[in-house]
């Protein structure tokens, strides 16, 4: 367990009034003890953590009655409603979010070397991907030989593998259907999975043998964006102003009504966690926040462009981890 870890987590507990931390088994654990672990713990402002086989039994056992708990935000209905009954209406509960997510966000050096070995794996299968052939393949087919590329290039676990062609890639949620991919589609990628226990994700776009008509136009916008909210990143800048750089740049282009999701989102041991790129978030960065930034236009019936990269804020601004070329991938020519 890491004792530095350790040691900030009990301030975070004496500083917001908790006096114990119930952890399940999750990404939380992990963080906090270094295992993937079936156990839960139980953690007090002083004294050692304690493992217990449930947190209904032997950690009631250790919370007095009217005791101030927080909970592992991870805990399903089941367990948290099981808990609750275990502590009784005297014994308040409330999420550990706050205390955990300004403790997971700014990454260590370490945890940082492992994305930068994600990033440089799903790399590998993003270019491996370009000698594919593509046209004629459905996207479900595609979508397997990319899950095999990813677990070739040293991914202990595949997280999503999506592959959108043509009209389909306007949705930013399609899954791989059996939609075959035909000469003259955009086809979009996005892949991402765990290596050394933390989170990959990129996304680039491939057109078949030729761009439709107008896509490379709009795919320009959609770098332009990308790159603009990249180099924004740096220690004091808020994700929000994050996101409001690219949605500005989108929007400036005429393509504002086609924005349809967030600009990213924080990523480490989990694939979504904050900080999030939305207007309404007011994390401020500091140096060590790792973050997906993918900005996207979706033309309704015709196609989508995303292009998506993990970058790490640095003390000298954002350092983006995947490094395959943001062009535009011309295949089966």
């Amino acid at each position: 367990m890491s004792g530095e870890r350790l040691d900030r987590l009990r301030a975070l507990l004496t500083a917001h009034g908790v006096d114990a931390l119930v952890l399940r088994p999750s990404s939380n654990l992990r963080y906090l003890t270094g295992a993937t672990l079936r156990a839960f713990l139980v953690v007090t402002p002083d004294g050692p953590p304690v493992h217990v086989a449930d947190a209904f039994g032997e950690a009631v056992s250790l919370i007095p009655t009217g005791a101030r708990v927080a909970v592992d935000p991870q805990m399903p209905a089941h367990e948290l409603l099981a808990l609750q009954e275990a502590l009784g209406p005297e014994t308040p509960i409330a999420s550990a979010a706050p205390l955990l997510a300004p403790l997971r966000m700014r990454k260590s050096a370490e945890e940082i070397e492992l994305m930068d070995r994600a990033a440089i794996a799903v790399d590998r299968a993003l270019v491996a991907a370009r000698d594919l052939t593509w046209s004629g393949a459905t996207e479900r087919e595609m979508a397997r030989q990319l899950r095999i590329l990813l677990l070739e290039s040293g991914h202990e676990e595949i997280v999503f593998v999506a592959v959108a062609a043509g009209e389909n890639s306007a949705d930013p949620y399609h899954r791989p259907s059996d939609r075959v991919i035909n000469p003259g589609d955009a086809v979009r990628v996005n892949l991402g999975g765990r290596y050394g226990g933390h989170c990959s994700d990129t996304g680039r776009m491939f057109v078949v043998a030729e761009p439709p008509e107008d896509f490379e136009a709009m795919y320009s916008v959609v770098l332009a964006a990308q790159t603009a909210a990249c180099e924004a990143v740096r220690p004091g800048v808020a994700v929000a102003e994050i996101d409001a750089i690219a949605r500005e740049v989108i929007a400036d282009s005429g393509y504002g009504a086609f924005i349809l999701h967030r600009t990213g989102h924080g990523i480490g041991l989990d694939e979504y966690e904050p900080p999030y790129l939305t207007p309404e978030d007011g994390t401020v960065l500091d140096a060590g926040m790792t973050m997906s930034i993918g900005p996207g236009i979706y033309l309704p019936e015709l196609y989508g462009a995303r292009i998506e990269d993990v970058v790490v804020c640095t003390d000298f601004g954002a350092r983006r981890l995947n490094q395959t070329p943001r062009l535009i991938s011309v295949v089966d020519l």
